[in-house]
């Protein structure tokens, strides 16, 4: 392994661990609601997470060092931050409940408010970051 790819790894390493920092203050400061009822702080990292990306997707576009920053941000603390599995497990949560609305509610807010907060903050970040012609 190259010294650029090694700096590389442990970079990711130190963004993932700010990102799941991150993770557990929001667990800690949104309240959370008995099972089946959708997650508070899931949702709201998921939104973040999806906002940010979609800033840094126009950061990182004009970027020479883009590669690096992608893994640091996007895949460590972006990767840390947000959370697939628990989304899934708060669904499994809904459905073992037979709480069949709020399952469907909660994937639509998670996806359709995540795509939106995507398409905002590429918007926002073509604002900050004009593109050079």
């Amino acid at each position: 392994m190259t010294r650029a790819a090694l700096l590389q790894l442990l970079a990711v390493a130190l963004g993932g661990a700010i990102g799941t920092l991150l993770r557990h203050g929001a667990n800690l400061l949104l309240p959370r609601l008995p099972a089946p009822w959708p997650t508070l702080s899931t949702l709201t990292v998921n939104l973040a997470g999806c906002f940010c990306a979609g800033l840094l997707l126009v950061w990182l576009g004009q970027r020479q060092d883009a590669d690096f920053w992608r893994a640091v941000l996007l895949t460590g603390v972006l990767g840390g931050l947000t959370t697939f599995s628990a989304f899934g497990v708060d669904l499994l949560a809904m459905l073992r409940a037979a709480r069949y609305e709020w399952l469907a509610l909660t994937v639509l807010l998670h996806v359709g408010l995540g795509l939106a907060a995507i398409a905002v903050g590429w918007k926002l970040g073509q604002g900050l970051w004009p593109a050079r012609a």
